[in-house]
């Protein structure tokens, strides 16, 4: 795979449509014949290291391989980002320059007065999504970051991608870096938009193949003729993929093939689970199993080394071993010959001196068959430190008598499933649970 976004345009026939929204459409062609008159244009960001701030998808898409074209490291910005995380992260990548994006165009801000040392290889500078902390900030070349994108120009040419992912995230450059390796398109729903607009735009633009986190699949799931996006194929991630939508999926979308991937903007890809099942085979945790991923779990943890992680941490800290394995901060169990996840370590709550892991109860109310989705938190209790509480997304609405039935209904239902301490002391019914930018639950 070739290490320049430059050589990668050229690989792919000019005819080809790049990217599509409601409105638009850029050919390939198009991003081509813009990257040498963005270079006559802005000859001050040639080497630069550059942070890209947008609000808008589609407009990062359109301009994003011309400022790949020519800067040197280039910060792919979250809208999220407090004022002091800002600063840290300009300064631990030299950042020059701030280029705001929005659809008629650029506007770079010189910030830094510095001439910092250019590296020899550009820099892809990625955040994790702090959803339990202080966000990171990864460093990848772009070969690392394509090493499991396949670029075979003819089949791509029949692949349709939809984007539900920020591109300024990991997940999302996953997606597009996979477009492009392969030629394909890339319908592009904007973050802001309802769920209903965006597989409307999928149905109009013939989308086949969509990735997005497990929480945005339950929106779909929930969104009136979605099954009319002729899918074939379906990736999950960023989120624990439960049995339960991953049965949902499959009667929706009968012909599509549904795929779950473990990854982290700090390890990288790390593998995916093809067999329809939740978590992944006991024999994945064996160094012969992959030529570049092995896993390991100690005290119920797993732990990744894969030659597709981050080369740099450029702010905070991740935990590595003396074999250079990544602590993923999951917790998982092995039950027979499947492992599966739990939760996040960073996001257990106390009960009473108990550790409570969110995303178990999860799993558990999400396996009834009359719940889409639930979010589990602590609420401060005097007693016991933390009461467990429950939002519960049903399937159906419900009267002021039938929540109440409902309620005793899945307290019922944990009661044999999980000790009493993890069982909700609250639990209540609401229409829609939050995601953040990265599609993920917010648990803050």
């Amino acid at each position: 795979m070739s290490s320049s976004i430059v050589d990668i345009f050229n690989r792919v026939p000019s005819d080809r449509i790049y990217i599509q929204n409601t409105s638009e459409c850029v050919f390939y062609g198009d991003v081509k014949d813009s990257i040498n008159q963005f270079r006559e244009e802005h000859p001050y960001l040639v080497g630069k290291n550059c942070s890209l701030v947008t609000n808008s998808r589609f407009s990062l898409a359109k301009f994003l391989p011309l400022i790949a074209s020519v800067a040197n490291k280039i910060l792919l910005q979250p809208k999220c980002l407090t004022d002091e995380v800002k600063s840290e992260f300009y300064e631990q990548s030299d950042i020059e320059y701030v280029i705001d994006i929005v659809e008629s165009g650029v506007f770079p801000s010189k910030v830094s007065p510095t001439s910092p040392k250019k590296e020899q290889t550009q820099e892809w500078l990625i955040s994790t999504s702090g959803t339990t902390g202080t966000p990171k900030l990864t460093s990848y070349n772009l070969d690392s970051l394509m090493k499991t994108s396949k670029n075979n120009l003819t089949k791509g040419s029949s692949f349709r991608w939809g984007l539900c992912y920020d591109l300024n995230r990991f997940a999302g450059l996953q997606v597009y870096l996979q477009a492009i390796a392969s030629g394909s398109s890339l319908t592009i729903s904007e973050s802001t938009e309802e769920v209903s607009i965006s597989v409307k735009l999928f149905i109009d633009k013939g989308v086949n193949c969509l990735s997005a986190t497990p929480s945005f699949w339950r929106k779909v799931l929930m969104t009136h003729g979605s099954n009319l996006i002729d899918l074939k194929r379906i990736t999950l991630g960023g989120e624990i993929s439960e049995q339960p939508l991953l049965d949902a999926l499959k009667k929706h979308f009968a012909s599509s093939e549904i795929v779950h991937i473990y990854a982290s903007t700090e390890a990288g890809v790390g593998f995916s689970v093809k067999d329809g099942f939740a978590g992944f085979p006991s024999d994945y945790v064996s160094s012969s199993r992959f030529s570049s991923v092995s896993l390991k779990i100690v005290n119920k943890i797993l732990w990744i080394k894969s030659d597709r992680s981050a080369s740099n941490v450029l702010n905070g800290k991740i935990e590595t071993d003396i074999d250079n394995y990544i602590n993923t901060g999951d917790i998982v169990e092995v039950n027979d010959d499947r492992i599966l996840f739990v939760g996040r370590v960073s996001g257990a709550i106390n009960v009473g001196g108990n550790k409570v892991v969110p995303e178990e109860i999860e799993s558990v109310l999400n396996s009834h068959p009359m719940v889409i989705q639930s979010k589990v938190f602590g609420k401060k209790n005097s007693f016991l430190g933390m009461l467990v509480n429950a939002e519960v997304i049903s399937k159906h609405a419900l009267g002021l008598n039938e929540k109440k039935a409902f309620k005793f209904e899945l307290i019922k239902f944990c009661k044999g499933k999980l000790e009493p301490y993890k069982i909700p002391g609250i639990i209540k019914f609401v229409e829609s649970i939050d995601v953040n930018e990265s599609g993920k639950i917010v648990r803050k």
